[in-house]
């Protein structure tokens, strides 16, 4: 008595993880990236990790520390309180990838409905006070309609269609 049934707390469950929002991600370039490898330069690539998962890997490009990506992804948001992690990594053949700086870009900071440009500036907690460049993006945030809602859209494109 007065515990809410398992069944009340179901639909609330279902609508969420159907995706909230629709954030749309334009990887640009990066900007003055740190020398990874022995040559003076790296080959960076770029992970998006969003709710403890990897969401998006960019193509690496090589010998650059400031390189042109151009890659475009659209991800399906939950919650605008989970932030975008975004890691840049210098692409090794033999050893481990090396770690060369991340940031976290704040959803529920983004206006919705505008294609913002962000400039996020690269830190590694272990070195604070290092410069490790910055990456720069294009992001989109719009609210996504009720699942009932695109349900119902979909039926009558279907009849239209017939």
């Amino acid at each position: 008595m007065g515990a809410p049934s398992s069944s009340a707390v179901t639909p609330e469950k279902s609508i969420q993880s159907s995706g909230m929002y629709k954030l749309e991600i334009e990887l640009k370039r990066g900007n003055n990236l740190a020398i990874r490898d022995r040559g003076g330069t790296s080959d960076p690539y770029v992970r998006f990790k969003l709710g403890g998962k990897d969401v998006f890997k960019s193509k690496t490009i090589s010998k650059n520390l400031n390189p042109v990506w151009d890659e475009k992804t659209t991800l399906t948001v939950d919650s605008l309180n989970e932030p975008l992690h975004v890691k840049v990594f210098d692409h090794d053949f033999w050893v481990q990838d090396d770690f060369m700086g991340s940031a976290d870009l704040y959803l529920d900071s983004l206006e919705q409905h505008r294609t913002i440009p962000v400039t996020l500036e690269l830190k590694d907690i272990q070195h604070p006070d290092e410069d490790l460049g910055t990456v720069e993006l294009d992001v989109t945030l719009t609210p996504k309609e009720s699942p009932i809602e695109e349900r119902r859209d979909a039926s009558v494109r279907s009849l239209h269609n017939t």
